[in-house]
């Protein structure tokens, strides 16, 4: 009985423990400096963090999954669109394999992003999800938006005459 009791001890131990995947720590860091370059609205730097091969998922109302240079015009457009943007996170975590659940290295990202609308002037701060996966050289490989960015256009676009 002691055995069974140790056994289920070990087994409530193990099971609860907080196993992470070994290149978290260094993809968690690659997210930061993404979201540090992407505030300075330098666009050549933000290229950089993405492979070859992407699929992203665009923040809009039935928008796509997108390639490598569709996903670099998603964000192109976002930085032409909106000056002074900052990103203050709330919460990065460790994302898992959808098929298998385990932890995968990827970096799941909650804040907001604020800033000021170029062609209005009006502010913004909305509440964001953001997901990066990341392939063996530290590249962005799978990601996505998630916020009401069809909400916050319509937010900020200019005032009808």
């Amino acid at each position: 009985m002691k055995k069974i009791l140790l056994l289920l001890t070990l087994g409530l131990f193990i099971s609860c423990s907080n196993v992470q995947n070994p290149e978290y720590e260094k993809n968690l860091e690659i997210a930061k400096e993404w979201f540090e370059v992407f505030v300075t609205e330098d666009f050549d730097a933000i290229t950089d963090f993405f492979a070859d091969e992407v699929e992203y998922q665009s923040a809009f109302y039935g928008g796509p999954l997108m390639n490598r240079e569709e996903t670099l015009n998603y964000l192109k457009g976002w930085q032409d669109a909106m000056e002074d943007i900052s990103w203050e996170a709330q919460n990065y975590l460790p994302g898992a394999d959808p098929d298998t659940g385990e932890p995968n290295g990827s970096v799941r990202m909650y804040g907001h992003w604020s800033g000021t609308n170029t062609a209005s002037g009006k502010s913004f701060r909305g509440l964001w999800y953001h997901y990066f996966t990341f392939d063996e050289n530290g590249k962005i490989i799978n990601g996505g938006d998630f916020g009401d960015a069809t909400g916050l256009v319509m937010a900020v676009a200019p005032d009808q005459e």
